[in-house]
């Protein structure tokens, strides 16, 4: 780091320029007669330009956003809403840094509505996961289908047991006799 410049109106040239004003405003700031063409050939110099992106880069370490300066924020943002009793911003904050923290997932549906009803196993759900989720530019290979009904059948043999489970449950029958008599008038049958 190099501080401040040595020449205090450069120095003030610099600051300005910090602030957001063009060269030629941060040129008479700094005490110079207003002239474009000096404030131009002043803000290419080399020293002036290191000593702006030094400034710059103070405020960015100071500003720079992370996981855990906005989950420092919304505990702030917590203990300000229990202070006023508004639960609904409190459970707001809790939420966002629930989601933050990885322990809320959104989840998307792949896939066009019961798309996945005709799969009775992890190698039907694996071709369907591929058809719907990769395009003609990321095409998989029978490497990529393998390596995913292995992870599938690792990770996830608890569901297919879990479904055996349920297929294996006596039948649920509808009794006929139950159902409402057909009114017929019009030609058409009514339910």
């Amino acid at each position: 780091m190099t501080g401040p410049l040595r020449n205090v109106r450069h120095e003030r040239f610099v600051q300005a320029l910090f602030e957001g004003q063009d060269a030629t405003a941060a040129y008479a700031a700094a005490g110079f007669s207003k002239d474009d063409g000096n404030a131009t050939r002043l803000r290419n110099r080399p020293a002036v330009q290191e000593r702006l992106a030094e400034l710059q880069a103070e405020v960015a370490k100071d500003t720079k956003v992370t996981v855990e300066s906005i989950c420092r924020e919304l505990d702030e943002a917590n203990a300000v809403a229990k202070a006023k009793g508004q639960a609904a911003a409190m459970v707001s904050a809790s939420a966002l840094r629930a989601k933050l923290a990885g322990l809320m997932v959104d989840k998307v549906e792949v896939g066009a509505p019961g798309a996945f009803d005709k799969c009775d196993s992890i190698e039907a759900v694996v071709d369907e996961l591929l058809r719907y989720g990769l395009d003609q530019w990321h095409p998989a290979t029978e490497a990529d289908r393998k390596g995913l009904i292995a992870l599938n059948e690792r990770h996830f043999q608890e569901v297919d047991e879990f479904v055996a489970s349920i297929r294996a449950r006596p039948v649920i029958g509808v009794r006929v006799d139950t159902l409402p008599k057909p009114a017929i008038g019009n030609g058409f049958r009514r339910y």
